[in-house]
């Protein structure tokens, strides 16, 4: 193989690399949002509880009425 040869093989196996790292860190920051979406859900279920388990002058005070 001439050095051009080995020259372009080595620039294929860099973008490879590169691109698979870009693909496994754009999985990696879906699953953070999908977590993040998670935690939200649920802590917007847990005040909505919270809220409606307080008497009415309570609820107030916590939701900043």
């Amino acid at each position: 193989m001439s050095n051009l040869s080995y020259l372009f093989v080595a620039f294929l196996i860099t973008w490879i690399v590169i691109g698979a790292y870009l693909w496994m860190l754009n999985r990696q920051v879906q699953n953070l949002k999908d977590e993040i979406d998670i935690l939200t859900e649920d802590s917007v279920l847990e005040r909505e509880h919270f809220s409606s388990t307080l008497p009415e002058s309570e609820g107030r005070a916590v939701r900043g009425q």
